[in-house]
């Protein structure tokens, strides 16, 4: 059995070949690694090819700022590999994650397998992702989805027992920061679904079950998900674009005429899109901050930097239609799952 290693942009740039060199770092010379890139600047263009003469991989270019979705496609279509494994450009891997996660795909026949995902970086380190489930909700005649992360959050030595009485366990969700798949299995899903920016890991998780497939967690594969690393200039303009309100929404109603549910789309859009698309400024203002906090530079630049990006990216988006993969299930399946809760 062997694995292609698709490294696909999530919301900067600057972070991809740090990433890539703990990559080499923990796997074989021989392991295929195809990043998919769009609209980098020159300079990250330019470390990328400097790297692949250390360390042979395929870079895949487009023109444009390409989404994540659109990316994973690319690089998994790519692929004549058993298995792919969709990795973000802001992770950092800890030896045998490579491996531990192929082995749990082998010992139970499984379609994906999601690592133990830390948040980072931290020391100590605090789980991010250790498995996942899906939650439902009824809203008089209308199904509330949404998903938890088990252990989020958590110290990893306070519940590492935990970890172990639970191995080996099921799952329902992956996060797309690290996940092996069963390249047999994207096949069977049709790829996945590129008007998704935000939702993308709950409707995987719902077309899994669609599809009857077994989704497993590997506890002793680690990697890190970079996210508490400052931002730098270079990074802005497609932080900017890749949660921008036109994606967010986009997403939101792609999800819920997909799967005949109903978002809590305000909160999503006030408690979670636009924060986290804020949360850039402080670190490329560190002197302001000092001075109004990170809560004052957000509500001070926000407006600004987001029409500058507008702007900016409007040309830069190409006119294409967005791929969308085949219904895998009958209308109605959410409200027969939530039935059975």
């Amino acid at each position: 059995m062997n694995s292609t290693i698709i490294v696909v942009p999530r919301e900067r740039f600057s972070s991809i070949i740090q990433s890539l060199e703990s990559l080499f770092a923990t796997i074989g010379d021989d392991v295929p690694v195809i990043v998919v890139e769009g609209g980098s600047p020159g300079r990250v263009r330019a470390d990328l090819k400097a790297l692949q003469a250390k360390r042979p991989f395929e870079v895949i270019s487009r023109p444009y700022m390409i989404t994540p979705n659109e990316a994973r496609n690319i690089g998994a279509r790519r692929a004549r590999s058993d298995f792919v494994v969709f990795c973000d450009n802001d992770l950092e891997y800890q030896p045998n994650w490579l491996d531990r996660l192929q082995a749990n795909a082998i010992a139970n026949a499984a379609d994906m397998v999601s690592p133990l995902i830390f948040l980072g970086p931290s020391n100590p380190p605090r789980v991010h992702h250790a498995g996942g489930f899906l939650v439902y909700d009824r809203d008089k005649d209308e199904v509330v989805i949404d998903e938890v992360h088990r252990l989020g959050n958590a110290w990893y030595d306070d519940v590492r027992d935990q970890l172990d009485e639970l191995a080996p366990v099921a799952n329902e969700v992956s996060e797309f920061h690290c996940m092996l798949m069963h390249r047999g299995f994207f096949e069977r899903l049709g790829g996945l679904d590129e008007r998704l920016i935000s939702r993308e890991h709950m409707d995987l998780a719902l077309r899994a079950k669609a599809l009857g497939a077994t989704v497993t967690f590997e506890k002793d594969s680690h990697v890190t998900y970079m996210a508490k690393q400052p931002f730098r200039r270079q990074d802005i303009l497609y932080h900017l674009f890749r949660w921008s309100d036109e994606l967010a929404l986009q997403s939101f109603t792609a999800f819920e005429e997909t799967w005949g549910v109903r978002l809590d789309v305000p909160m999503l859009m006030n408690e979670w899109i636009r924060p986290h698309r804020r949360r850039a400024l402080p670190s490329l203002h560190p002197t302001l901050t000092l001075m109004l906090g990170s809560r004052g530079v957000m509500s001070l630049l926000a407006r600004p930097y987001e029409v500058w990006a507008r702007r900016k990216t409007r040309d830069l988006r190409p006119a294409i239609q967005r791929y969308v993969p085949s219904p895998v299930a009958k209308p109605g399946f959410v409200h027969r799952l939530a039935a059975r809760t």
